[in-house]
Protein backbone atom coordinates (compact mmCIF):
# COMPACT_ATOMS: atom_id res chain seq x y z
CA UNK A 1 0.00 0.00 0.00
CA UNK A 2 0.87 3.70 -0.59
CA UNK A 3 1.52 6.37 2.04
CA UNK A 4 -0.20 9.44 1.46
CA UNK A 5 1.17 12.68 2.82
CA UNK A 6 -2.12 12.95 5.30
CA UNK A 7 -0.61 9.20 6.66
CA UNK A 8 -3.60 7.59 5.15
CA UNK A 9 -2.72 4.04 3.45
CA UNK A 10 -4.36 3.75 -0.22
CA UNK A 11 -4.15 0.82 -2.63
CA UNK A 12 -3.28 2.18 -5.83
CA UNK A 13 -0.95 4.97 -7.26
CA UNK A 14 -1.80 7.24 -10.79
CA UNK A 15 -1.01 9.98 -12.67
CA UNK A 16 -4.53 11.60 -12.57
CA UNK A 17 -7.27 11.94 -9.99
CA UNK A 18 -9.14 8.42 -9.35
CA UNK A 19 -11.62 8.31 -6.83
CA UNK A 20 -12.65 4.13 -6.16
CA UNK A 21 -14.96 1.89 -3.47
CA UNK A 22 -12.58 -0.48 -1.94
CA UNK A 23 -13.52 -4.16 -0.57
CA UNK A 24 -10.30 -4.86 2.23
CA UNK A 25 -10.01 -8.01 3.65
CA UNK A 26 -7.68 -11.18 3.50
CA UNK A 27 -7.44 -14.29 1.40
CA UNK A 28 -7.91 -17.09 3.70
CA UNK A 29 -5.76 -20.56 3.41
CA UNK A 30 -3.14 -22.32 4.83
CA UNK A 31 -0.52 -21.74 1.74
CA UNK A 32 1.79 -18.79 1.41
CA UNK A 33 1.02 -15.89 -1.50
CA UNK A 34 3.99 -17.21 -3.13
CA UNK A 35 1.77 -20.39 -3.75
CA UNK A 36 -1.54 -17.98 -5.09
CA UNK A 37 0.34 -15.58 -7.18
CA UNK A 38 0.80 -18.19 -9.86
CA UNK A 39 -2.42 -19.48 -10.16
CA UNK A 40 -3.73 -15.87 -9.84
CA UNK A 41 -1.49 -14.60 -12.51
CA UNK A 42 -2.53 -17.20 -14.73
CA UNK A 43 -6.27 -16.30 -14.57
CA UNK A 44 -5.90 -12.74 -14.45
CA UNK A 45 -3.80 -9.91 -16.31
CA UNK A 46 -1.36 -8.64 -14.26
CA UNK A 47 -1.23 -5.01 -13.96
CA UNK A 48 2.01 -3.06 -13.38
CA UNK A 49 3.10 0.46 -12.35
CA UNK A 50 -0.44 1.30 -10.10
CA UNK A 51 -0.19 -0.97 -6.62
CA UNK A 52 2.93 -1.53 -4.77
CA UNK A 53 2.48 -5.30 -4.30
CA UNK A 54 -0.04 -7.02 -7.28
CA UNK A 55 -3.00 -6.00 -8.77
CA UNK A 56 -4.66 -7.81 -11.19
CA UNK A 57 -7.71 -7.07 -13.75
CA UNK A 58 -10.68 -9.14 -13.20
CA UNK A 59 -13.12 -7.54 -15.33
CA UNK A 60 -13.64 -4.52 -17.26
CA UNK A 61 -16.89 -2.70 -18.00
CA UNK A 62 -18.16 -1.57 -21.22
CA UNK A 63 -18.53 2.10 -19.85
CA UNK A 64 -14.94 2.50 -18.52
CA UNK A 65 -15.20 0.72 -15.32
CA UNK A 66 -13.16 -2.39 -13.58
CA UNK A 67 -13.04 -4.46 -10.82
CA UNK A 68 -9.08 -4.96 -10.01
CA UNK A 69 -7.91 -7.19 -7.49
CA UNK A 70 -5.04 -6.36 -5.17
CA UNK A 71 -2.89 -8.41 -2.90
CA UNK A 72 0.32 -7.95 -0.46
CA UNK A 73 2.34 -11.15 0.77
CA UNK A 74 0.94 -11.22 3.93
CA UNK A 75 -2.62 -12.24 2.06
CA UNK A 76 -3.96 -8.64 2.83
CA UNK A 77 -6.18 -8.02 0.05
CA UNK A 78 -8.97 -5.39 -1.69
CA UNK A 79 -11.23 -5.63 -4.63
CA UNK A 80 -11.39 -2.24 -6.22
CA UNK A 81 -14.31 -0.87 -8.33
CA UNK A 82 -12.65 2.09 -10.81
CA UNK A 83 -14.77 4.10 -12.56
CA UNK A 84 -18.59 3.87 -13.12
CA UNK A 85 -20.78 0.87 -12.55
CA UNK A 86 -23.63 1.62 -15.24
CA UNK A 87 -26.68 -1.16 -15.27
CA UNK A 88 -29.26 1.71 -16.43
CA UNK A 89 -30.24 -0.47 -19.52
CA UNK A 90 -31.43 -3.30 -17.31
CA UNK A 91 -33.23 -1.14 -14.53
CA UNK A 92 -36.71 -2.41 -13.62
CA UNK A 93 -36.82 -0.99 -10.28
CA UNK A 94 -35.07 1.79 -8.22
CA UNK A 95 -32.37 -0.84 -6.34
CA UNK A 96 -31.68 -2.74 -9.35
CA UNK A 97 -28.27 -0.93 -9.70
CA UNK A 98 -27.49 -1.91 -6.37
CA UNK A 99 -28.69 -5.82 -6.03
CA UNK A 100 -26.70 -5.90 -10.02
CA UNK A 101 -23.77 -4.29 -8.07
CA UNK A 102 -24.09 -6.89 -4.99
CA UNK A 103 -24.25 -9.81 -7.10
CA UNK A 104 -21.26 -8.51 -9.73
CA UNK A 105 -19.36 -8.48 -6.74
CA UNK A 106 -20.12 -11.93 -5.50
CA UNK A 107 -20.25 -13.22 -8.37
CA UNK A 108 -15.95 -11.83 -9.04
CA UNK A 109 -15.11 -12.95 -5.01
CA UNK A 110 -16.33 -16.35 -5.78
CA UNK A 111 -14.27 -16.32 -9.08
CA UNK A 112 -11.08 -15.48 -7.19
CA UNK A 113 -11.62 -17.49 -4.35
CA UNK A 114 -12.02 -20.55 -7.19
CA UNK A 115 -9.27 -19.92 -9.17
CA UNK A 116 -6.84 -18.84 -5.89
CA UNK A 117 -7.63 -22.05 -4.02
CA UNK A 118 -8.52 -19.46 -1.52
CA UNK A 119 -11.71 -17.94 0.58
CA UNK A 120 -11.53 -14.47 0.19
CA UNK A 121 -12.94 -12.66 2.97
CA UNK A 122 -13.58 -9.28 3.08
CA UNK A 123 -14.24 -7.15 6.12
CA UNK A 124 -14.71 -2.91 5.50
CA UNK A 125 -15.57 -1.06 2.30
CA UNK A 126 -14.42 2.44 1.86
CA UNK A 127 -13.83 4.78 -0.74
CA UNK A 128 -10.59 6.10 -1.42
CA UNK A 129 -8.81 8.70 -3.59
CA UNK A 130 -5.51 6.89 -5.27
CA UNK A 131 -2.21 8.63 -4.51
CA UNK A 132 -1.09 11.36 -7.40
CA UNK A 133 2.30 10.51 -8.86
CA UNK A 134 3.68 13.08 -11.33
Amino acid sequence: MFLKADGTEVWLRTSTKLPYLSFSGGIETSENYSEIRPRLCQAYELLSGIASDDAFLVQEFANGGALVFCAKPDKTCALLLLGKFDRRRERRNRFDVLENLVEVIENTIDGIGRRAGATIRFDFIQPDLAMRVG
